[in-house]
């Protein structure tokens, strides 16, 4: 199941999502080839977070149609299977007992084998004394906020990959993968958020640096599960044969006509295969081959955007902790001018333009330093307007922990971004949605990223990161949304190689200009990858760590 008693992804409701049997069976399949697997009833089988049996049954049909023996000792080390919830391991073992007489196991050894195949208790916290041949599921997906602090304390200190805000399914990857025998084989299927996103970066590294990623299918735009959820999935089937090739591809449906055509008796048939996987930490930011190499090529080839010439930065525009408060106070009560600070939202940027709406936002900070908090005796109408607001505003944890300027918000306005030339992207877009704001007029809300430069000419700049070759990028690294949206997050952003300013003609500088006000794509593109061939000529490949020294 995707969810234990929390919201699955961005679903308001609560529940339990159960896998799709096409795709449970393809699983173990896959876990029965990179295994050689011939005789299931020989192994150690752990179900980490088992629900009502979605892997279970299966997996004692397996056993059923190979005893011959019921006494075997070794029959009640085959299954682990875990759960949180009593109410589905009351159902699983019903289930299961079924199964059981049906084959004739002695009452006694039934009861026996029921009381060691399952473990009601928390998955993370619980000591299970045995190395498993296989480990599959499907783990919960409980958002990190959602998680009890004192759990969220005792994962902390047990896992480390359990870092940032993360959800719980990480951590059940992280003792999943240390409980499996040498000979073993892990697959779940789970999220594909870790594998581009920040608090991934410690499971992706646990992951390379001890085990070999044998299979990755990514199925982001499919639906493998018996609700429609929007859960971002993917199948890992990884192994500790570390050194042998990754196979890696998508797909868009989860039936089982197409789970069928991803692979023949033999081989591999829709799939990539890589030599090697992606090293470390590094994002597995696409499921092509060749794509790889190309992305490879870039980075090794230009520098990061903040790179790419002196005083360029980048960052999000700013949160208050509370908008209804901040946003247009104007309207609703008298506030001195000096304190009211243009706002740029994401839907005011249109096809790379600025549809202003209007919007203000209220300014906490000194107007001449933004170091300094608001002398509220010298503005008695925004005094009389945060106090009107003061018991919620007080209750804000950036309040808490700075009560002499409870009125701030929660990210500071910066002077310095705000009173630049800066090119503004939205967070959550298609692709290409880049606005230039030239005269720093407006400061960007915090669902808005900015970057601003020194030494780039900010129209130029605007127009490389309209193209696709920018926005291919993006793409590669972003968490793939419904609707084909992407994310224009900081960390996306930061992945970001384009040409270095200084590696630009004059000539190339003003074509770039020149294509500031054109809303054709591909007349961009064209312009923007004609540039790139002669930058390419002139730009000094970038040098590895380890070339540096």
């Amino acid at each position: 199941m995707m969810s234990k008693k929390s919201a699955i992804e961005s679903s308001p409701a609560t529940g339990e999502v159960f896998t799709k049997p096409a795709v449970v069976r393809y699983m173990l399949k896959e876990i029965e080839s990179a295994g050689r697997f011939r005789q299931w009833r020989k192994l150690h089988i752990l179900e980490p977070s088992c629900g009502e049996g979605a892997f279970v049954i299966p997996l004692i049909k397996k056993l059923v149609a190979e005893v011959d023996d019921w006494s075997d000792d070794h029959l009640r080390d085959y299954l682990r299977a875990c759960d949180i919830s009593t109410g589905n391991i009351k159902c699983v073992k019903s289930k299961v007992a079924a199964l059981l007489r049906a084959a004739t196991c002695p009452e006694r050894t039934l009861r026996e084998l029921l009381d060691a195949w399952f473990v009601c208790d928390d998955f993370l916290l619980v000591d299970l004394g045995l190395k498993f041949d296989v480990v599959v599921g499907n783990p919960p997906y409980i958002r990190f906020d959602d998680i009890e602090e004192s759990k969220q304390q005792q994962y902390r200190y047990r896992y480390s990959t359990f870092s940032e805000r993360c959800d719980i399914y990480v951590p059940f990857f992280e003792k999943s993968l240390s409980l499996l025998s040498e000979r073993g084989v892990f697959s779940f299927i789970c999220t594909n958020r870790f594998v581009r996103s920040s608090y991934g970066r410690r499971l992706r590294q646990f992951i390379t640096d001890k085990f070999h990623v044998a299979l990755y299918l990514n199925m982001e735009h499919a639906q493998p599960f018996e609700e429609q959820v929007s859960a971002y999935p993917a199948i890992y089937v990884i192994d500790r044969k570390i050194g042998d090739s990754t196979y890696s591809g998508t797909i868009n449906d989860a039936s089982e006509e197409t789970l069928k055509t991803v692979r023949t008796r033999i081989k591999y048939t829709q799939l990539n295969e890589f030599d090697k996987w992606y090293q470390g930490d590094s994002a597995w930011t696409t499921t092509d081959y060749r794509e790889k190499i190309e992305s490879e090529k870039i980075e090794h080839q230009y520098p990061t955007i903040e790179e790419s010439g002196r005083g360029t930065n980048l960052g999000i525009g700013v949160a208050s902790g509370a908008d209804d408060i901040y946003l247009n106070p104007q309207l609703n009560a008298p506030i001195e001018k000096d304190c009211l600070i243009p706002l740029v939202a994401s839907e005011d940027i249109r096809c790379g333009s600025i549809a202003w709406n209007d919007r203000f936002m209220l300014n906490p900070y000194d107007p001449s330093d933004d170091s300094k908090m608001l002398d509220l005796s010298q503005y008695p109408e925004t005094a009389s307007y945060f106090n009107t607001h003061s018991e919620k505003l007080k209750s804000r944890y950036c309040a808490k922990k700075h009560p002499d300027s409870w009125y701030r918000t929660l990210d500071r306005i910066r002077y310095d971004v705000w009173s630049k030339p800066k090119i503004l992207l939205p967070d959550i877009q298609l692709g290409g949605n880049v606005a230039l704001d030239e005269t720093g007029r407006f400061y960007p809300h915090h669902n808005v990223y900015w970057i601003t430069s020194d030494v780039w000419n900010m129209r130029a700049l605007c127009v490389l990161l309209r193209s696709s070759f920018v926005t291919e990028q993006i793409r590669r690294y972003s968490v793939q949304m419904r609707g084909g949206s992407i994310r224009y997050q900081a960390q996306n952003l930061r992945n970001v190689h384009i040409p270095a300013w200084d590696s630009l003609s004059e000539y190339d500088v003003s074509r770039l200009v020149s294509a500031y006000d054109e809303q054709d794509v591909s007349v961009v593109d064209r312009v923007v990858s004609e540039i790139l061939k002669g930058a390419s000529a002139r730009q000094k490949p970038r040098m590895t760590q380890g070339e540096l020294f």
